[in-house]
């Protein structure tokens, strides 16, 4: 009896661990979000280079493959996935016996651009980009009137085309301010750039034309390179108006900001500060619990979360009604709090500004951030077989946290120039 109950046992246990083991299987290859992602990237083909219909037929249909295992538009009901494959279609038809890299980044960017998902893109991934030889011309003549003889407002309605994007004003700001300058972007945009670029301003009145060359960019004039070696996370007290200003210019949840932000808030409560700025300006995101990790040191016992739906293969499994009980600190902070957002607080830095906002546990001052609450996210990275171009591509749908604002882009309480935020502060808490 006892030999019966033991190879019933064991044939038991081995039909667990098969099934376990034939489970496990099948969320690695089917369910996995991150099966067959790449982590790290090999040089794209130059994009003068030209690749046959059949591979460039490959490249795009192992596009839309990512698209439609891995986007959870393809799942949620928003019929953004229809528009993508109509757009898919449109550039099967166009394709011709021979296409450069540089067409096909451009037909696969527009299918990706159809979503209107500021997380799916397509990109060319050279050695090293190249720039316009003089950015000080930029900076003193402004926005140029046309390029290669053709009106920049036109230049922009085609950057739009090939843009993953979800706001007009970010399409916008990152045109004038990124696209305008990079040779590969210009191309993107249609520009020919084989004998450098042309660009016409007015500058007082005057009428002038400028020629530019294409320079890697530690050739090019008026370039100040960052210092690497600067802080991303760092704090300044004005005690003498009871202000605490804390920087955030990447959301980097390590150690090093677990420690920056403990010495902050222990000089506020040493120095009795009633008021915090939380600076998010041109922060373009990372780790949303940077924000959470914040929250620890605010009088709040919970506080809402972001309701979101996870993509799994063919299932999308939501997450709903989300409540953070607050793992409060010994000392907390119960004063006036500020947050400082421009057209360049991204993802995790907007879902910051935007946890507090809609939690009603502080006042924006500033632009309205990049992209919109309520979007996809969470990036997942490929990269197409023939061609070499990457791909980024959401797996997760995030709901803003106050759904009676659902659809609408985080509009700041004060809406100010970015560079006059922090004087909005000061008006705010003297007066």
């Amino acid at each position: 009896m006892g030999r019966k109950l033991l190879k019933a046992g064991l044939i038991i246990v081995v039909v667990l661990l098969f099934s376990a083991a034939a489970l496990y299987g099948y969320y690695k290859l089917c369910m996995d979000p991150y099966r067959g992602t790449v982590k790290k990237m090999t040089p794209s083909l130059n994009l003068n280079e030209t690749l046959s219909k059949e591979d460039a037929l490959e490249d795009l249909a192992y596009l839309m493959k990512c698209l439609r295992e891995r986007h959870p538009a393809w799942l949620d009901g928003s019929g953004k996935d229809v528009l993508a494959e109509k757009q898919y279609e449109k550039e099967l038809a166009a394709i011709n016996d021979q296409i450069s890299v540089l067409e096909l980044w451009q037909s696969a960017s527009r299918i990706a651009a159809a979503l209107h998902d500021g997380h799916t893109f397509i990109n060319w991934y050279g050695s090293e980009y190249r720039y316009i030889d003089d950015f000080t011309a930029i900076q003193t003549c402004g926005r140029p009137l046309t390029i290669n003889g053709i009106l920049s407002e036109d230049v922009l309605a085609a950057y739009r085309e090939v843009f993953s994007y979800e706001t007009d004003y970010y399409a916008e700001a990152s045109f004038w301010q990124n696209v305008i300058i990079c040779e590969e972007t210009l191309q993107l945009c249609g520009i020919d750039t084989s004998d450098g670029v042309v660009m016409s301003f007015n500058v007082d009145g005057t009428d002038s034309e400028l020629h530019f060359d294409f320079v890697t960019l530690d050739k090019v004039k008026g370039w100040q390179p960052s210092d690497m070696t600067g802080k991303w996370v760092t704090y300044q007290i004005d005690r003498e108006n009871s202000l605490g200003i804390f920087t955030l210019t990447s959301c980097t949840c390590n150690d090093e900001y677990y420690n920056v932000l403990d010495d902050f808030f222990k000089e506020i409560f040493a120095e009795g500060i009633e008021n915090i700025a939380v600076d998010l300006r041109g922060n373009g995101g990372g780790n949303s619990w940077v924000a959470n990790e914040f929250i620890k040191y605010l009088d709040v016992a919970e506080y809402r979360g972001f309701d979101s739906a996870v993509r799994y293969g063919r299932y999308l499994v939501k997450n709903e009604n989300v409540i953070y009980k607050n793992q409060k600190k010994k000392q907390v902070f119960n004063g006036n709090l500020y947050v400082l957002t421009d057209t360049w607080t991204y993802s995790s830095a907007m879902d910051f500004a935007m946890l507090l906002a809609d939690n009603d546990l502080g006042i924006i001052i500033g632009q309205p951030s990049g992209n919109l609450p309520d979007g996809y996210g969470d990036c997942l990275s490929f990269q197409m077989p023939h061609s070499g171009l990457t791909m980024g591509v959401s797996y997760k749908k995030w709901y803003r946290v106050d759904q009676t604002r659902a659809g609408e882009p985080l509009i700041p309480d004060v809406e100010t120039a970015p560079e006059e935020a922090l004087e909005k502060v000061y008006e705010l808490i003297l007066h």
